[in-house]
């Protein structure tokens, strides 16, 4: 998409069309998810506790997944309205108003990640092993004691929680750079600063995209959209960087040993997926019943949305696959643990289900024009996606600690995915809602009279 037509730039454009959306559908999905998701992880998180010694910390690690799961949608706004403003892209506004909603529930986001903050003070204070419900490893109180846990001969004592960590065949020195990784950054003080940084810089940036958006919107005036690009270069520079500390925090840190360059990207890109794909749902969904709505969405911004949500995944492999082969290449022991933990105990059947479904699949099926032009089809692959990036978010948490056969460890998850997401779905209900589902400004002027003379 190049600039926006101004008012002198043709005399016979096309009119905005009379677009009228009821965003109703949105806050009903939401009020159905936070029921089902919510009386499911009651139950099962209940019947979990019966059957395993893991059941308090099973409870938070899948509220954890449910957590980094829909933070992708506020934190992956940014970065994709950051590309869009950067290059002009149609796509941008078309989608611009769910990316705006979504940046908007980011208080919402702070407050869903208070009980994650509580599960690693709790844990931190506590006095063994048996007392950490939290799924980090590090929030372990019995660990941040002296380090004579490490005895003369290289290896950790059977008291300490890493005993089994030693066992494992890792290097002496990898153990010990565990304590000063705990002194230095994994301590529950620091990680809680962290993440107010996140939520505080990024909210800081999500509030200019939506002051100036709206300004601009409201009155194509070019300086606004000249503080737009400007921001969009360094907000997209910070985002990235932030998102790596996040990375770091809430998905890598399960681990105690494992480190990975290349896990930032396949978090990016996940968070890409995501907010790009429940956007190109719930504009497709909202705009379904009017029959003005294809003067905007015409065949080559469907095209373009479609082959941009195709590249998202594609990244998302390569990514998975570099970070597989590195890992594989290194052959240290204290990073193919996390291989391996994955690869035993029925993990092995969700990593089948991700190659499948999170690469193959989608690679096969976005070959065809036809479906990028299919409204319905493209909805349901939204949803196909929303639920494969949440099946990768439990890869990346739940496998990290053992638990007994036949724990519910997993459906619960996927419970807890549906119950937050309800919950934070209702805050960006109430957002959308908020303004007009197009910008009635020149970039949709653009989009209404483009090919309108060729």
């Amino acid at each position: 998409m190049s600039e926006p037509m101004t008012s002198h730039d043709h005399d016979d454009r096309v009119s905005i069309p009379d677009i009228t959306v009821d965003f109703r559908p949105v806050r009903t999905a939401a009020i159905m998810a936070l029921l089902i998701g919510g009386i499911a992880y009651a139950v099962l998180s209940a019947m979990n506790l019966g059957i395993s010694d893991s059941g308090v910390r099973d409870i938070f690690a899948a509220y954890q997944v449910g957590f980094v799961f829909w933070a992708s949608l506020p934190f992956g706004a940014i970065g994709l309205m950051s590309l869009a403003y950067l290059t002009s892209a149609s796509w941008g506004v078309i989608l611009r108003r769910c990316f705006q909603a979504a940046t908007r529930t980011m208080p919402v986001l702070a407050i869903l990640f208070l009980p994650i903050a509580a599960s690693v003070v709790i844990s931190h204070n506590g006095t063994t092993m048996a007392d950490n419900i939290s799924p980090f490893w590090w929030a372990d109180g019995s660990l941040h004691g002296e380090p004579a846990s490490i005895n003369p001969e290289g290896g950790m004592q059977e008291s300490s929680a890493l005993a089994g960590t030693a066992r494992e065949g890792v290097r002496p020195e990898a153990i010990e750079e565990l304590h000063h990784k705990m002194a230095d950054y994994l301590n529950p003080t620091f990680f809680i600063v962290r993440a107010v940084i996140y939520f505080v810089v990024l909210g800081i940036i999500a509030y200019g995209y939506n002051a100036w958006g709206r300004r601009f919107e409201d009155h194509d005036d070019p300086a606004d959209r000249a503080k737009l690009r400007g921001l969009a270069g360094p907000a997209l520079l910070i985002w990235a960087l932030l998102m790596t500390f996040a990375a770091t925090d809430w998905a890598m840190s399960v681990e105690p040993t494992w480190a990975s360059s290349m896990f930032p990207v396949v978090f990016g890109m996940n968070q890409f997926t995501t907010a790009f794909a429940l956007g190109v749902l719930t504009v497709y969904r909202l705009t379904s019943d009017s029959p003005n709505v294809t003067g905007i969405l015409k065949d080559k911004f469907r095209i373009d949305m479609g082959s941009l949500l195709f590249g998202f995944t594609m990244v998302w492999a390569y990514a998975t696959f570099c970070q597989y082969m590195l890992v594989w290449a290194g052959n240290l022991p204290e990073e193919i643990a996390y291989f391996r933990k994955r690869g035993d105990h029925g993990w092995q059947y969700l990593a089948f289900f991700l190659m499948a479904f999170h690469w193959l699949i989608p690679f096969i099926i976005f070959l065809f024009r036809e479906v990028k032009l299919n409204r319905k089809v493209m909805q349901g692959l939204a949803i196909f996606l929303l639920i494969v990036n949440a099946s990768d978010v439990i890869w990346w948490i739940l496998p990290a600690y053992p638990r007994p056969e036949g724990g519910l460890h997993v459906p619960m998850a996927y419970a807890a995915v549906l119950f937050l997401g309800g919950l934070w779905g209702l805050a960006f209900a109430y957002q959308l809602a908020k303004r007009p589902i197009f910008p009635a400004n020149s970039e949709t002027q653009f989009l209404v009279n483009w090919g309108h003379h060729h």
